[in-house]
């Protein structure tokens, strides 16, 4: 659907320019250098008076969604009614002040319940395929028809759902190559973060299931927990779980981020934060982007300082777990042991 822009000048609203797609949706009225209010009489009592003025007046931007308009036609002079989404910005100049409004909407009259939301409300979201899942989401984000194409364009582009949820949000604004390039091909900033609100919905509320009680108590819920949050990363983490005397969890957190293939890990910063939050054992985590499923050289030194060092201390690694495609390994089950460090219970 296009949207339609003006530029309104002074506190008269004075139009000072209308792009195509406002022509198409208000008629070709001669608006350029005409009052809004005397253009569109119609609406001066529909509320589109009083919010163009509050923008102007506030120095704040004003939004209608879905707001009901009817308006005359040109030329016939025949009432029409619409629905629109329409926004006014305040314009400013170099001192701050309000010298205009940047009106920017699109006719929203025709749509209506995406078709997949017959389905859905059947037979439940399960029974929807990750394309069907995720153009149902765009829909309702952006109300746009070519959300199918759209969900379809960022399945291709990022391999999986995890993979889309797990993307940056400048990843999912991106536009495609230029031969691929069409308004399909990125998300605006709002829909983009509202991805990433989906994601962290899902990853605070398996956190809180493993905050709950002792970590071995509830692996497979852990390994559920780690897999979401990691197996979708592009780059390469290091994470550690410290945890109290119990073996509850004190604190999740990312101590190191690289490139798709390695990680520069520090063991004296793992083990200060260790001290700082008085763990009493820790968790060590990593993914390999590439989904190789087996520890590297790298891996098991890193594991062998750490465990060493935090000895040390007196504080035990219980197991380093790596998150690779859809598998969490586990060291301790692979080797029986991590190396120079104690047993795991």
């Amino acid at each position: 659907m296009k949207t339609f822009v003006a530029v309104l000048r002074g506190a008269d609203h004075i139009f000072e320019f209308v792009n195509d797609a406002h022509k198409e949706a208000f008629g070709e009225r001669g608006l350029i250098g005409k009052a809004r209010a005397d253009m569109f009489p119609e609406l001066n009592d529909q509320g589109f008076a009083a919010a163009p003025r509050r923008a102007f007046d506030t120095g704040r931007t004003v939004y209608m969604q879905s707001k009901a308009a009817e308006f005359d036609v040109m030329p016939d002079g025949l009432r029409r009614s619409r629905r629109l989404d329409i926004s006014y910005e305040p314009m400013r100049d170099a001192k701050g002040e309000v010298t205009g409004l940047y009106v920017h909407g699109r006719d929203v009259t025709t749509i209506g319940d995406h078709p997949l939301e017959a389905r859905a409300g059947a037979a439940g979201l399960d029974a929807l395929s990750d394309t069907e899942l995720l153009t149902l989401h765009l829909y309702h984000g952006t109300q746009d028809t070519d959300a199918g194409e759209r969900a379809e364009y960022l399945l291709s582009r990022f391999g999986s759902l995890r993979g889309v949820l797990s993307a940056s949000i400048p990843s999912l604004m991106q536009m495609a190559p230029e031969h691929l390039r069409s308004t399909s091909r990125s998300l605006s900033a709002s829909t983009a973060l509202n991805l990433k609100i989906v994601r962290e919905i899902g990853r605070r509320v398996l956190f809180r299931r493993i905050a709950s009680r002792p970590v071995l108590a509830s692996s497979s819920t852990l390994r559920a927990y780690l897999h979401g949050i990691l197996a979708g990363e592009p780059r390469e983490k290091f994470m550690v779980l410290f945890l109290d005397k119990s073996l509850s969890l004190i604190a999740c957190e990312t101590l190191a981020e690289g490139s798709v293939s390695h990680t520069q890990i520090y063991t004296r910063e793992v083990l200060r934060r260790a001290i700082e939050l008085s763990a009493s054992a820790m968790i060590l985590v990593h993914n390999h982007p590439t989904g190789r499923g087996t520890f590297s050289t790298a891996d098991m030194m890193t594991t062998e300082a750490i465990v060493s060092g935090a000895e040390a201390v007196d504080i035990e690694v219980v197991d380093h777990l790596l998150v690779a495609g859809e598998d969490v390994v586990s060291l301790v089950e692979t080797r029986g042991g991590l190396g120079r460090g104690r047993r795991a219970h």
